[in-house]
């Protein structure tokens, strides 16, 4: 299960688009839903906007998660086994589903089951849902899902479903076969450099980077020279060729087998270092919680603080 989290200002724009009101065969089917209507994305939209107006200086009000699921997972997931399962996500992100505008919607357009889920960050008491450190707590939460449903662990079959969510907006402007070809090359670079961008800090050799991006749905091809120097890498994804100097200048072949020595040579054991990284994630999720305790605190106090007799325009 993995977890596309983004957050946006229009939910005139975003109950379009989960809707596919001007798609209709996309197959977009409302599971569930609390606090709005589901008729016409105008509607759903209006209802969003009016609780909204209760914070009125929160511009991205509009918290959109594409939850997608390996397609081997088809037949086990129901309509109604996916509204639950979007029920527990907002719960594990500490979202409270009686308390909050939400509409959860699956689409029919990939071949993997996939929901998207539209939640209000102000709740129906007019208070803010925060969004800190919300991917970090979202990666949490769906491994959480896996395990309580029996899913299959996202990692053990790529991150291609979560390419597959939505195109990119170089991707919806593309007209032509180059146009498309083009946008989709970029995008592959992108999500390429930033696979790179987690793990070749991590290897000691480029067998060690290799492992580490298989996962992800990405391959490693390294040619080397005639005294076995790299002379060049490539990486490959979803058939998309992406040279390492084209991701970036840090992933070319030379300064890669560069970082590797320095690794090698300081003596970094990479188990050690993705253990740091898993507990600095703990870190921040802490440090996230012990935010929002003392904000609730110091709420609660000044609720029980006596009134001094102000007026409604003091």
């Amino acid at each position: 299960m993995i977890g596309k989290v983004k957050v946006n200002q229009s939910f005139g724009a975003m109950c379009a688009y989960v809707l596919q009101e001007k798609a209709p065969g996309k197959g977009a089917e409302v599971l569930a839903a609390h606090g709005v209507r589901t008729d016409s994305a105008a509607h759903m939209a209006a209802d969003f906007d009016a609780v909204r107006a209760m914070r009125p200086g929160l511009g991205k009000a509009v918290l959109h998660v594409a939850l997608a699921f390996p397609v081997e997972e088809k037949e086990k997931l129901t309509n109604e086994v996916m509204g639950r399962i979007a029920q527990d996500y907002l719960k594990g992100l500490r979202i409270d589903p009686e308390n909050t505008q939400w509409a959860v919607v699956r689409h029919q357009d990939k071949t993997h089951p996939h929901m998207h889920l539209v939640v209000n960050r102000v709740d129906l008491d007019g208070q803010t849902v925060s969004d800190q450190f919300i991917r970090s707590r979202s990666v949490d939460v769906c491994k959480g899902i896996e395990q309580d449903y029996g899913l299959i662990v996202a990692d053990q079959v790529g991150h291609r479903q979560a390419r597959e969510i939505g195109p990119t907006p170089k991707q919806q402007q593309a007209t032509t076969p180059k146009e498309q070809q083009s946008a989709d090359w970029s995008r592959a670079r992108q999500e390429i450099g930033r696979a790179l961008s987690y793990t070749a800090g991590q290897a000691r050799s480029f067998d060690e980077l290799r492992e580490a991006l298989r996962p992800r749905g990405i391959e490693l091809e390294l040619t080397r020279r005639k005294d076995g120097s790299p002379a060049g890498v490539v990486f490959a994804q979803d058939g998309h060729r992406v040279k390492g100097s084209q991701v970036g200048r840090a992933y070319s072949a030379g300064n890669l087998e560069a970082g590797f020595a320095k690794a090698r040579e300081l003596g970094h054991d990479p188990a050690q270092q993705w253990q740091q990284l898993g507990q600095d994630y703990a870190l921040a999720k802490l440090a996230a919680e012990y935010a929002q305790a003392k904000q609730r605190q110091a709420q609660q106090q000044l609720s029980q603080q006596p009134s001094q007799g102000l007026g409604m325009g003091d």
